[in-house]
């Protein structure tokens, strides 16, 4: 069952948990539901997915809980060294043939808030013995088990500019994943002006550069901005000075 994690070589057709569609219509490795599970924290919470072999090649398929990565963008990513806390696999690895499924179920260890996703691989069981570009399967859902209650708690840190984009750097210190957003009231050489901030879902635990506005869109010189930053019903409001150069 190693080759099915063995990816070097193979090109894979991904999909995340919005696009699996697009492999299922296409033949290859489908996931029920699009491998998402989202539900209240519970131990002992299951949930059965199916995972189904469309190609004409028995598929090997490993399934795993991974943690998320995330990028001070916002964006995230499967962190594929590590496995996600507290939630287990029952068929972390396994062989399909054409047109076979398996249940695969996924539970929850503790009443403990996880955010995190499935990946299931699937690569064609002769891959070592192939030559030349080999075609696997990649499927990304979200797992999103939500606390009972929910906690706020943002640290907001500096004002910067980064990639011709004013931010500021935010730090989620609660339980949930709900998105931030906010509005920015900028006062400088040419008046003042307010800007909606872009709402980005923010993990516990994780810190994003919150892009408030572009860089081109302001005169250089001296600017206050003061930003109203919101999350679930946590609110505050906090006032940064820089300057813009050319």
């Amino acid at each position: 069952m190693g080759a099915a994690m063995a990816v070097t070589g193979a090109v894979i057709a991904q999909a995340d948990g919005t696009k699996s569609r697009a492999v299922m219509q296409g033949g290859g490795l489908s996931v029920q539901n699009g491998a998402k599970i989202e539900r209240q924290a519970v131990a002992g919470a299951a949930n059965v997915v199916k995972i189904e072999n469309r190609s004409a090649k028995a598929l090997d398929v490993a399934v795993a809980a991974r943690p998320w990565t995330q990028a001070s963008s916002g964006l995230v990513s499967p962190n594929r060294r590590s496995s996600l806390r507290d939630v287990e696999v029952s068929e972390p690895s396994f062989t399909l043939a054409p047109g076979a499924s398996k249940d695969v179920t996924v539970t929850l260890k503790t009443a403990t808030s996880q955010y995190g996703a499935l990946e299931v691989i699937g690569l064609p069981t002769d891959i070592a013995k192939r030559k030349g570009i080999v075609t696997g399967y990649r499927i990304v859902g979200a797992l999103r088990y939500k606390a009972a209650t929910p906690t706020y708690a943002l640290k907001v840190g500096a004002a910067k500019i980064k990639s011709g984009v004013v931010t500021l750097s935010v730090r989620s210190s609660g339980n949930t994943a709900d998105p931030v957003s906010g509005d920015v009231r900028l006062k400088g050489p040419l008046g003042t002006r307010e800007v909606e901030v872009k709402s980005v879902r923010l993990l516990p635990g994780k810190t994003i550069a919150l892009g408030l506005v572009s860089v081109k869109s302001l005169q250089p010189g001296r600017y206050t901005a003061r930003v109203s930053v919101d999350q679930g019903t946590f609110h505050t409001t906090v006032n940064k000075k820089l300057t813009v150069k050319r």
